[in-house]
């Protein structure tokens, strides 16, 4: 690595700060993941930050709270009518682009967050100018890169503004920074280098020293309440290996209503709905022995990594998990792990498993996890791979 700071443009998807304590349901995991990225790179190159907000927070970015976020130079908007909101703001950012070139010169590098259509535009614009920086997707998911999509729903996709398919745009970049470990396939064969990177923890936390606890052991879930989290099974499942101890669950959904009904049923079963930030969650897992993340490889799911796997680690507690997206390469064997395939069968054999083990086994389990993912993943060394790896580029051709 030279020893002259890189100077990226870094086009992003974060709130400002202050903001997305009032919206707990956009996108609260992805915010995290950006704002901590963009603050560990901000500490070893130089990083100027454009963001494209959606209609959910547009008129009521005030007043702002106490809440975490990126500040950013440029706010752009992606909103209804998305004809024409898409237009302009790519136009604002080609236009904020040339300016900042006239002023300060060109960046070494534009960062990309996924394949937006905004930024898909103007990357397509950049990559004409001459001469032009490299550009490097951030690929954090893609529910369709890898998909077949029915022919209607492809028909229909031709007449949204802006929209290319994410097989067309993955070309237009020179390196890919993915959270997913599965994209490799799409990129290799374009010769476009490829950094496999899932995240880091971006809560940092002390677990309290607890006395010894006595009962059952107690397994707990937080993070989204969406089918393709697999909560839903989850809990059936665990209803069904009728364990000793408990399940508790939070987090934020469209199936924050059925899952509270479902522990209004069940003893074994608690549901304790919205956390008032995303940070609670790791305090909230201090009364559980296990944590579990369900997650099964649909819906284009290999496409991206479950960031929640570092936070959990960060609680010190036992993780039972699917391998999906990577997850045992950064775990390893200090993990429990879900078979995908058969995931019913899996869960109710490893549920009585553990149920049956001795809690403080768990509790070393747990305690290797987090010092395994300190050392490993955290933004600072997570960072200094992604230099690296931009470094390592090769001046992109205009």
């Amino acid at each position: 690595m030279s020893d002259r700071r890189l100077r990226i443009l870094n086009l992003t998807n974060a709130f400002p700060p202050g903001v997305i304590g009032r919206f707990p349901a956009v996108n609260p995991a992805g915010h995290a993941t950006e704002t901590r990225m963009a603050e560990a790179l901000s500490r070893h190159a130089e990083l100027r930050n454009v963001t494209l907000l959606g209609s959910e927070v547009f008129g009521a970015l005030e007043p702002r709270d106490s809440s975490f976020g990126l500040e950013s130079e440029l706010v752009l908007w992606n909103r209804p009518p998305e004809l024409w909101h898409r237009w302009r703001s790519w136009r604002q950012l080609q236009h904020d682009y040339r300016q900042t070139v006239s002023r300060s010169g060109p960046p070494d590098i534009v960062l990309v967050r996924n394949l937006n259509p905004v930024f898909n535009r103007f990357v397509r614009w950049l990559r004409s100018r001459e001469p032009r920086p490299r550009i490097v997707l951030v690929f954090a998911d893609s529910a369709l890169l890898g998909q077949a999509m029915p022919p209607f729903r492809r028909f229909r996709h031709r007449f949204k503004p802006m929209q290319v398919p994410d097989s067309v745009a993955i070309a237009w970049y020179d390196g890919c920074i993915s959270f997913g470990i599965g994209t490799e396939k799409f990129f290799t064969p374009l010769g476009i280098p490829w950094l496999w990177m899932p995240s880091a923890f971006n809560f940092s936390y002390e677990p309290p020293i607890e006395a010894p606890r006595t009962g059952p052991i107690d397994f707990g879930y937080f993070g989204a309440l969406a089918a393709h989290a697999s909560v839903v099974p989850m809990v059936g499942g665990f209803l069904d290996a009728a364990v000793p101890g408990r399940l508790f669950a939070c987090g934020f959904g469209a199936l924050s209503g059925e899952l509270k009904a479902l522990a209004d049923r069940q003893t074994s079963f608690v549901f304790d709905g919205l956390l008032p930030r995303q940070s609670d969650c790791l305090g909230w897992a201090q009364k559980v022995d296990v944590l579990i993340n369900p997650r099964l490889n649909i819906w284009g799911l290999e496409n991206s990594f479950p960031s929640k796997i570092f936070e959990y680690a960060m609680t010190g507690r036992a993780i039972l998990t699917t391998a999906t997206g990577g997850v045992d390469r950064v775990l390893g064997d200090r993990a429990f792990y879900l078979d995908p395939q058969d995931f019913n069968t899996s869960l109710r054999t490893q549920l009585t498993r553990i149920a049956a083990m001795d809690r403080e086994a768990l509790r070393l389990r747990g305690q290797a996890i987090r010092a395994h993912i300190l050392r490993e993943y955290s933004w600072d060394a997570q960072a200094a791979r992604i230099l690296r790896f931009l470094e390592s580029l090769k001046p992109a051709l205009a």
